[in-house]
């Protein structure tokens, strides 16, 4: 009996200390912190679909991300193409004429293949409180469509602490699924169902109202 009533008491301690990170933001701080992530999420979406060149995107991620979050994104693969990969850090320095050569390919191909009709539909949850110090979680999912026929559902998770007097993006982690179309319906609601981020702590995610909503490669 006593070790029950210590773990209840334990339980009921770290529920307290999420509870606590996430009510003791003022609205304005949630609002910030929302709009932040939006933000980042808007210039990953234009970055990725060639609305946003390299420099524009670095200068959009001021103030809002940190210095180790900028640090894992340096390596990634923004695109590719004839078996060659495209890092962050090979359009670092690229100049502005050999970019735009890159992007006028890659909008030809994305022609060719019928995927310039794609549109994309993001919801951003509301702060949920994190069981570290002062950290906060935001919540994102994002749709995308071909035609009103479903191609990948993506759920995101923000991390977002307060160290150096402002919030900011720390880490992201994600799980996205594919739909393919020739999949029937149950395949595909079952590869949905298994996503993760999809709650915080045993409750479902609630999104706000208000969605950001792009037209693809246009």
């Amino acid at each position: 009996m006593k070790s029950l009533l210590l773990s209840l008491l334990a339980a009921l301690s770290v529920l307290a200390l999420s509870a606590c990170s996430e009510s003791a933001l003022s609205d304005p701080q949630k609002e910030q912190i929302v709009k932040q992530v939006e933000q980042l999420e808007t210039a990953e979406y234009k970055l990725l679909h060639f609305q946003m060149d390299y420099p524009k995107y670095q200068a959009e991620l001021d103030g809002i991300v940190s210095d180790s979050y900028r640090d894992v994104i340096s390596d990634r693969i923004i695109f590719g193409y004839n078996e060659k990969e495209y890092r962050a850090a090979d359009l670092m320095g690229m100049p502005k004429e050999e970019y735009e050569k890159h992007k006028e390919h890659m909008l030809r191909l994305i022609h060719s293949m019928g995927m310039d009709e794609e549109k994309a539909v993001i919801r951003v949850s509301e702060p949920y409180g994190s069981e570290g110090a002062g950290g906060v979680y935001v919540y994102v999912s994002e749709s995308r469509e071909l035609k009103e026929r479903l191609l990948s559902q993506t759920n995101r998770r923000y991390s977002l602490d307060n160290a150096s007097g402002s919030w900011t993006i720390t880490n992201v982690d994600q799980d996205k699924v594919t739909i393919g179309s020739d999949e029937r319906d149950d395949e595909a609601e079952a590869k949905l169902n298994g996503l993760e981020y999809q709650t915080h702590e045993g409750v479902k995610i609630v999104y706000r109202d208000k969605a950001l909503a792009f037209d693809g490669w246009k």
